[in-house]
């Protein structure tokens, strides 16, 4: 332990600046304009502030290049340039428009709080996401616009991407974060696109369910697929009660033999043992079903109750203390307080500097004390953290000094996530204790009318959850027909199937059949798409049953022995398909599909392709035509039939009657009048002048 402080010590004295060689502080001074964004109020605040740019870019990336820049605290007393923070200004190689560059910070922030939601459930290593504003550089030509970051000195690794690469280092705290972010968020988001320096990150992703927010990156569920198609829950995970994915077992095999070796190579082994904090959906329990908006909500209501926590009689008595025993401490005394100051200060908040991203946060302080919001009995418990001290001496504007004093007055370090923390009092864990007991008690008696309303909320919930997993096997099946996850000995085939050569739409058509890919896994993951509930993978199960042509696994026919109802039929179980495939045609139809209302209606007319022993019913035939009719006459889905045909043809059961349904002529007669109106609208003239004619002879 004596080595370690050693070395802390010896570290935090030789600090020198990574950039003097490049002399940075020779270029000339630029005016830019700053744009901050704030995830918490979701406002912009701009001001004006002075760089050092160096011309010449040291990185390069598929997208943007970057360049070294400094820039002085607008609270610093100094103008010596040599002590000012470095920074990383990125540009876009190619011009794009200036919102991709606001929605970048958007991204970026907005990562930051759930970085912040993960460490509220004590991970084994705390992570951080780096703030980014936007800079525009008035005093260069055409004032291009730079993407601005705190330059993390280090090695850059890339954990994980967007498209599903898992990085060959071994670190489980990228892969369980981006698993968390999906079930915490109800699994509407997921950040990945994991990279940085150590666990301080930057340039994530967020996919979304819709996938219309955060630029052209997020890939919605496609981009979640391939998340899980590569990721193995380790012991985070497991520790934080996160649920594995279903995969096939071909893909299970796959991700087991790829992360053997890095599981191998682990410094660290976790033991696997059940936490107090899983995690659950952070909209259970609030009014919205938006995730981002409850996070805002709950981080909200975290920093007003950790601010007020650490607030008075706690806070003086905490600086007195500090003050009686610093003259018992010079700069060489290695004791726990004294190496907890200097970690503290060199830890991952300190890269951050006051007037760059803290204005931004005192200010969300501010708003946060008069928050009335109250945080969730069931919320993790804060981990302690230790506070270094840190004293400003500037007089430079009112609110500089506002700053300058809260600051002296708090004892705090730089960063805004030390200066919120405190540990609970135990009268408040004592509380919150029985709260999330309170909350996981059962009445005997009847539930309630609010108790019914509120269950049957959270079960339409549930099914949001299940059908975005099901669109997200389903995506899944679809990457396997096009040979996404074939190896790279296919790799010709697989970019013609994908679209990534320039060969025509046959010759694509062509190699998507010719493509030899994982049929067992792509049905694997249609028939869970099926049982989650989604429509699609329904419709197709039920046409290959019956034969059908069908968009999605083409090349597969009928021959597929699928489960009935979750029972394995893999052994050959006898089963009615007909009858299968009928009752997947159904829940389609209930599910509103024109198409599948159509198919139900008219197999209850026939009595054919329901399965063995079905009868005719025309009643139900009419209920669901009936439905089918509410339809305007579109053939978006494929199954155009007018709606002057579907009343005709219910005219013409109320006319013959039989199969359940009594003989009615008035019916009749009317039906067949409102088919012919519908058919002069439709400029079919000879048609309706037909259907007035069985009219008169229903009304004879």
């Amino acid at each position: 332990m004596n080595r370690w402080r050693k070395a802390a010590r010896r570290a935090y004295r030789t600090k020198t600046d990574p950039w003097s060689s490049f002399h940075i502080e020779e270029y000339p001074i630029l005016r830019a304009k700053r744009s901050r964004y704030s995830a918490i109020r979701k406002t912009w605040t701009e001001d004006y502030v002075e760089v050092r740019l160096h011309p010449e870019p040291f990185a390069h990336g598929a997208m943007r290049e970057c360049f070294r820049l400094k820039k002085l605290s607008s609270l610093a007393t100094s103008s010596d340039w040599s002590f000012a923070q470095n920074y990383v200004a990125k540009k876009y190689i190619q011009e794009v428009d200036r919102n991709v560059l606001f929605e970048d910070v958007k991204l970026q922030m907005d990562a930051k709080l759930w970085s912040e939601e993960f460490n509220r459930y004590s991970p084994p290593k705390k992570i951080d996401i780096v703030q980014m504003c936007v800079l525009e550089i008035i005093d260069l030509p055409g004032e291009p616009l730079y993407h601005l970051e705190h330059f993390i000195e280090g090695k850059y690794v890339k954990y994980n991407s967007n498209s599903g690469f898992v990085s060959d280092i071994a670190r489980k705290t990228p892969q369980a974060f981006s698993h968390f972010t999906f079930e915490r968020s109800g699994h509407q988001m997921i950040v990945v696109d994991v990279q940085g320096v150590g666990d301080l990150y930057t340039d994530p992703q967020i996919h979304t369910v819709l996938g219309s927010d955060y630029g052209d990156g997020n890939l919605g569920t496609r981009g979640m697929a391939l998340f899980f198609h590569s990721h193995k829950c380790n012991d985070i995970c497991h520790s934080l009660c996160l649920t594995e994915f279903d995969l096939s077992d071909t893909e299970r095999k796959s991700v087991d033999e790829s992360t053997y070796v890095i599981n191998n190579t682990q410094a660290t082994q976790f033991s696997r043992h059940p936490s107090s904090n899983a995690c659950s959906a952070i909209m259970q329990g609030m009014e919205q079903d938006d995730a981002m908006e409850c996070l805002r909500v709950r981080t909200i209501s975290i920093r007003s109750r950790n601010s007020s926590s650490s607030g008075g009689t706690s806070r003086r008595s905490s600086r007195c203390s500090m003050d009686k025993n610093k003259a018992n401490h010079d700069d060489d005394c290695v004791c726990e307080d004294c190496l907890a100051e200097v970690t503290a200060s060199i830890g991952i908040d300190s890269f951050r500097d006051v007037d760059d991203f803290e204005d931004e946060e005192d200010d969300d302080e501010d708003s946060v004390n008069r928050s009335t919001h109250e945080e969730s009995p069931d919320d993790p418990p804060q981990p302690l953290r230790k506070v270094a001290v840190h004293n400003l001496q500037v007089q430079r504007s009112e609110r500089e000094r506002r700053v300058r004093d809260r600051y002296d007055s708090m004892g705090s370090s730089i960063g805004t996530s030390s200066m919120g923390s405190s540990r609970l009092t135990r009268e408040t864990e004592r509380e919150n204790f029985w709260n999330a007991n309170r909350k996981q008690s059962v009445p005997a008696g009847v539930l309630s009318a609010i108790e019914l309303q509120q269950l049957s909320e959270e079960c339409n919930r549930m099914a949001n959850h299940t059908l975005i997993l099901g669109q997200i096997h389903l995506d899944l099946a679809r990457y396997h027909e096009l040979g996404r996850f074939l190896p790279e000995e296919d790799n010709e085939e697989k970019k013609r199937a994908l679209g990534e050569t320039d060969d025509s739409e046959d010759s694509r058509e062509s190699a998507i059949k010719s493509l030899k890919y994982d049929t067992s896994s792509a049905l694997y993951h249609l028939d869970v798409a099926r049982r989650c509930g989604v429509l699609e993978a329904i419709i197709t199960v039920a046409q290959m049953v019956y034969g059908a042509h069908h968009e999605l696994l083409k090349d597969i026919g009928q021959d597929e022995n699928w489960r009935h109802d979750g029972s394995d039929n893999t052994t050959g179980e006898d089963y009615d398909r007909e009858a299968f495939a009928f009752e997947l045609m159904e829940t389609a139809a209930e599910m509103g599909d024109r198409g599948a209302m159509l198919f139900v209606a008219e197999a209850f007319e026939t009595g054919r392709k329901m399965g063995a022993g079905a009868q005719p019913s025309f009643p139900n035939a009419i209920l669901w035509y009936q439905r089918a009719v509410g339809f305007s006459d579109d053939d978006s889905e494929g199954t155009y039939r007018p709606r002057y045909e579907i009343l005709a043809r219910m005219a013409e059961m109320y006319q013959e009657g039989g199969c359940g349904l009594t003989q009615d002529f008035d019916r009749a007669y009317n039906l067949y009048n409102e088919a012919a109106e519908v058919a002069m609208e439709a400029m079919k003239g000879k048609l309706a002048n037909k259907y007035y004619e069985k009219a008169e002879m229903c009304a004879c």
